[in-house]
């Protein structure tokens, strides 16, 4: 007998448009077998003076942080100084890899965090650097996720 997909309801109710179904079945997919409830899919959204938006994600507090390495991470001059600011040490001094040479040169990059070949070096069991994390990943969303695919559940213990 086939077994019942899971709920994706929770996931349609967020309007998605670039997230193809299939993907959103996949989350859905690895939510029920995580056993986590609909109420991680929460997200609230914020933009400051600058116009930078900042999303927090219920999800991200049981997830692995896969986006955190198998995507590209770029960050910008602006995220760089508020790293090294906010962890007391220079520009020069933050574990970045180089630029690709394709890179919009509008968006003034100074490196890369991650680009799938490693994770990013501020992740282990979680964000070390949260309040000060790159705009590319406060504008990383729950659609963002699905699209993605890189949501994977931590496996508790207990």
């Amino acid at each position: 007998m086939a077994r019942p997909r899971p709920p994706i309801g929770p996931l349609l109710d967020l309007k998605p448009r670039s997230v193809r179904l299939e993907q959103l079945g996949v989350l859905a997919t690895k939510l029920e077998r995580a056993k986590l409830p609909n109420t991680v899919l929460s997200e609230q959204v914020s933009v400051d003076a600058h116009g930078t938006v900042t999303r927090m994600m219920e999800l991200c507090k049981h997830c692995t942080g896969d986006c955190c390495g198998s995507l590209d991470i770029p960050i910008t001059r602006s995220d760089a100084k508020r790293l090294a600011k906010g962890l007391g040490t220079t520009t020069r001094s933050l574990p970045l890899l180089p630029l690709g040479g394709d890179e919009d040169p509008d968006l003034d990059y100074a490196g890369y965090l991650s680009r799938g070949e490693r994770p990013c070096p501020y992740f282990d069991k979680g964000c070390s650097v949260h309040e000060i994390r790159p705009d590319v990943c406060r504008s990383f969303g729950l659609l963002s996720c699905a699209s993605t695919q890189s949501f994977r559940a931590r496996v508790s213990r207990g």
